[in-house]
């Protein structure tokens, strides 16, 4: 490699290393990684906009001997990752952060064989749809895949609000709902704003327009590494974010799906696979058989963003999907569906049966406990908006 682009890669890490300093607040994920072993190449992935390139900055910052760049740099182009690294090693640096690293060909082989070199550290990010499990070089053993999911309510509030608000375990949710009802009943307020904007970290102007863009580059780049991504895939994937969206709690299944989208059965399983492998739709699965269909939902914002079409989104599906979202990070969750004509409760976490819905609730289901959007605590009733401190 040219002096000239080893120069314009340290001086653009340490640009950037200054620049991430404006990011007081760290996700939740910055704490686990600090953790880990030194002998492991840690790897982050996730949907674009919740914050990969940030937390890695952070992390670059607060380690000794290291650099960041990123492997889709114009600058890098001609070279593979093994030889990037190799280079910046040879000069002195030990620990190596690599944005973006799904955009090279070949990534997984030459990490495995900077590990078998034992000559640097690698911390790096990508596409939720990275599988080192399934790569093709044995990444397993080496190398600690973590996912960095959409940002909580909590971690919005203290970066978007400015608050400084702590993780809260879904047991003590549950056990001191009304304690904590009283201490923070006052953010109940923002609820609505994080559906509409929260999860993403996008700048609020051109907030939608940043999201569209990253929705497409998805679906037409990262999925790209499950499968061939062609004009058709492209509005299906799009027809189907849509379609759910705009419907209630179990009203989209396989067979709706390949009525919709004019494709096989088979066609809509694989569909919703990919979104899923993607960090678009979250599948949960049913408690009594693996057989019946998931419940699909979509990740926080993407259901209002759709609701700029021009329709009005199931508040039900909302509230549903703000506490699926919190808690399918964390814990197990499977929904609880009944035989024809007898009511369930929604969802079964741990050993706990939850029913969400609005403040009005009944418990004629008999769960556990009922997630209620509003304030009232108390009797088996947990706001629902406290759910999003668990992470």
């Amino acid at each position: 490699m040219e002096e000239r682009i080893i120069t314009s890669l340290i001086s653009t890490s340490k640009r950037l290393m200054a620049w991430a300093e404006k990011f007081k607040k760290k996700r939740f994920l910055f704490q686990e990684i600090k953790k880990i072993n030194e002998e492991y190449y840690v790897g982050i992935k996730g949907i674009r906009g919740v914050g990969k390139t940030v937390l890695l900055l952070q992390l670059a910052r607060e380690t000794e001997d290291s650099i960041y760049f990123s492997a889709d740099s114009t600058l890098l182009k001609p070279f593979s990752i093994y030889e990037v690294v190799k280079t910046l090693a040879e000069i002195g640096y030990k620990n190596i952060f690599i944005d973006e690293i799904h955009r090279k060909p070949e990534w997984a082989q030459d990490l495995k064989t900077l590990y078998d070199e034992h000559e640097v550290r690698v911390i790096f990010s990508g596409s939720s749809a990275i599988d080192i499990v399934h790569c093709g070089a044995d990444l397993s053993r080496r190398v600690v895949l973590k996912e960095l999911p959409p940002a909580s309510f909590r971690e919005w509030l203290n970066i978007k609000k400015g608050y400084n608000l702590p993780m809260i375990s879904i047991e003590d949710i549950l056990d001191k709902a009304f304690n904590l009802m009283n201490k923070y009943g006052e953010l109940h307020k923002y609820w609505m704003e994080y559906m509409e904007k929260g999860g993403v970290l996008y700048p609020e102007g051109g907030f939608y327009e940043a999201l569209e863009n990253s929705l497409r580059k998805v679906i037409l780049e990262d999925m790209a590494s499950l499968r061939d991504v062609d004009v058709k895939y492209e509005t299906d994937a799009f027809k189907l974010l849509l379609l759910i969206a705009k419907s209630a709690p179990f009203e989209v299944n396989y067979s709706k799906i390949a009525r919709e989208l004019e494709i096989s059965k088979g066609a809509a399983i694989r569909l919703v696979e990919d979104l899923s492998k993607a960090g678009l739709v979250h599948q949960v699965i049913a408690c009594e058989s693996i057989r019946k269909e998931p419940k699909l939902y979509l990740t926080v914002p993407l259901r209002k963003f759709f609701e700029r079409k021009g329709f009005s989104v199931d508040v039900g599906a909302l509230r549903e999907e703000f506490f699926v979202n919190h808690v399918i990070w964390r814990y197990n969750i499977c929904y609880l569906k009944g035989n024809r004509g007898e009511k369930t409760s929604d969802f079964k976490v741990k050993d706990w049966t939850i029913e969400v819905g609005g403040k009005g609730k009944s418990r004629y289901q008999r769960p556990d406990y009922v997630a209620v959007d509003g304030l009232i605590a108390g009797k088996g009733r947990v706001p629902l908006f406290l759910f999003g401190f668990i992470y």
